[in-house]
C-alpha cells in the first residue's frame, strides 16, 4: 500500500470539492428574501416532468430504483371536478 502525503491528500480533497461545486445545483437565497419559483410559468405537465427527472436523478445517485411501486406510495389521490357539489 502506497503512503499518501498530507499535501497530496489535501490536493485530492480540493480537486473533489471543485468538481462538486461545478455540478452543484443548489442556489443560496439569503433569509428573508423572496425568490420567484423557477416553475412559476410552467404547466402542470412540465412541473411533473421536472419532478420525475429529480426522482430519477436521485435514484441514479443511490444506485438503485425505488423498491416501492408508485401505487404503494403514501398519499391521497385527487380527482379534480368530482365529488364536489
Amino acid at each position: 500500500m502506497e503512503a499518501v502525503s498530507a499535501e497530496e491528500e489535501r490536493a485530492a480533497r480540493l480537486a473533489r470539492a471543485a468538481v462538486r461545486r461545478a455540478i452543484m445545483t443548489v442556489e443560496i437565497v439569503p433569509l428573508g428574501e423572496h425568490k420567484t419559483s423557477p416553475y412559476a410559468h410552467s404547466t402542470p405537465d412540465q412541473r411533473l416532468a421536472a419532478a420525475v427527472r429529480l426522482i430519477e436523478h436521485h435514484q441514479a445517485l443511490r444506485g438503485t430504483p425505488s423498491l416501492l411501486r408508485r401505487a404503494d406510495w403514501p398519499g391521497e389521490k385527487f380527482v379534480i371536478g368530482s365529488g364536489r357539489g
